[in-house]
């Protein structure tokens, strides 16, 4: 087989291979402002699933998608996974770090009795004995160091969604430590509505995703311009 052919197909092959090989495969070289978006859970990791039958790790990643999809024009946007996988924490984590991301976003439902109810995560739990300092190198105390950016990304998503929705704002002291502890950036948690108020008609719910993608994306812009 002549040299050229095999150089092809060898380039051909790597670009099928290396999507698939991981998050951490992934970097980007930008001057624009990097938003990692996580989309909770993945893989066997099915989270909530409503009594129709629609599971947690499916909408999140729809809505993860739509939502990149409005911000890409004006940033650049990387997703912890583009696919049904179940991607470790840890690996979620690497991504946001390695491309040295400006905000990270995970996505996730809850199953609250009131179908508006907005949760924000970003305190990490008690006790923490002392704020750290930038030599502090202990993986733990990193939230502490953003935790003031978190609190302006909060109160500017509060801000978009109390206007549009009937939103209640919940500040957990118990966050979910494994996806946002280690993170090197603003990171919040959100959960944005009730799985259970979803339709089950595929074009229903799009129409619904895409009202709470635009609400995700004009409380994003609005944390940066606040900046």
């Amino acid at each position: 087989m002549p040299k050229e052919i095999v150089s092809a197909f060898v380039i051909l092959l790597s670009l099928l291979i290396l999507p698939n090989m991981g998050v951490g495969y992934q970097t980007i070289q930008t001057t624009q402002q990097m938003i990692v978006i996580d989309p909770g859970h993945g893989g066997t990791d099915t989270g909530l699933i409503s009594s129709s039958g629609l599971k947690e790790k499916n909408i999140a990643l729809k809505l993860a998608r739509k939502t990149g999809k409005l911000l890409e024009k004006r940033y650049n946007v990387l997703l912890t996974r583009n696919n049904d996988l179940h991607i470790p924490a840890r690996e979620r984590i690497f991504l946001a770090n390695k491309n040295t991301a400006d905000l990270f976003l995970s996505i996730h439902l809850h199953r609250s009795n009131q179908p508006f109810v907005f949760c924000y995560y970003f305190d990490p739990p008690a006790p923490y004995p002392k704020l750290a300092t930038a030599n502090d190198s202990t993986w733990k105390s990193h939230p502490l160091l953003h935790q003031p950016g978190s609190k302006q990304v909060i109160n500017s998503f509060f801000s978009i969604f109390s206007t549009h929705k009937k939103t209640h704002q919940f500040l957990s002291t118990g966050s979910p430590i494994l996806l946002l502890e280690g993170l090197t950036m603003p990171a919040i948690l959100i959960e944005p509505f009730c799985i259970s108020t979803l339709p089950q008609p595929p074009d229903e719910i799009d129409i619904i995703l895409d009202e709470y993608a635009v609400l995700i994306s004009k409380s994003i812009d609005h944390y940066f311009m606040g900046e």
